[in-house]
């Protein structure tokens, strides 16, 4: 398999760390900023990421389009589990939803200060402006604190259930700490210190689902 991601995208590296979760065997491609013409030739014209290239060489695009495929496999039953796959994606699709409009508005000015090339920098502004309107990437810096504090309100409830036990839905991380966890790996590669600035709680956490990536199968 190979994923075709931004390091930043919250939507990539929900994917990624599912496919981490699953124990999967897969190549990532960092895509090009600025030049996504082999990923349009790959997918017929779509240059969002993330991108699949499954193994049977079946290419899927759209993250959530992505986890239904991967979550559909029999051994990825554990990740949602039929009996709470309601709650389960409708937490995952909170986090792709509401928390990431503010989230990534807090992440943006230093993805934008993080670009080495001046040319990809410009088109990065470029691209949130066309959206957002003139001098917004900007904007969300001066905001951040009162963005910081909805984000707050809306991530509360997940503090509680995080003090009571190590992942969202009980011992075993699913695609609701993949999708959490996408969101908090966009805070973390625009600046480590974001992950603290939202949560205290939440760098913990986001270490816990790394390790459990990495353990044992």
């Amino acid at each position: 398999m190979r994923l075709h991601r931004f390091r930043y995208s919250p939507y990539a590296r929900k994917v990624q760390m599912l496919l981490d979760l699953l124990g999967a065997r897969y190549e990532i491609n960092e895509v090009p900023y600025g030049d996504r013409s082999a990923l349009a030739t790959l997918t017929g014209g779509y240059i969002y990421v993330p991108v699949l290239e499954d193994a049977d060489g079946t290419v899927v695009v759209e993250s959530r389009d992505i986890c239904e495929r991967l979550l559909g496999r029999d051994a990825a039953r554990r990740f949602c589990p039929d009996a709470l796959a309601g709650p389960i994606w409708a937490y995952a699709d909170f986090c792709d939803g509401p928390l990431e409009d503010l989230l990534f508005r807090v992440a943006s000015p230093d993805v934008r200060d993080k670009w080495r090339d001046p040319g990809e920098r410009a088109l990065y502004t470029l691209v949130k402006e066309r959206k957002f309107g003139a001098g917004c990437v900007d904007a969300w810096l001066r905001d951040r604190t009162a963005l910081l504090g909805r984000a707050r309100k809306l991530v509360a409830p997940t503090l509680v259930t995080l003090a009571e036990r190590p992942f969202l839905f009980g011992e075993q991380p699913t695609l609701a700490d993949a999708a959490l966890y996408g969101l908090l790996a966009m805070l973390h590669e625009a600046n480590p210190s974001l992950v603290t600035d939202l949560a205290p709680a939440l760098e913990p956490y986001r270490l816990r689902v790394e390790a459990a990536a990495r353990a044992p199968r």
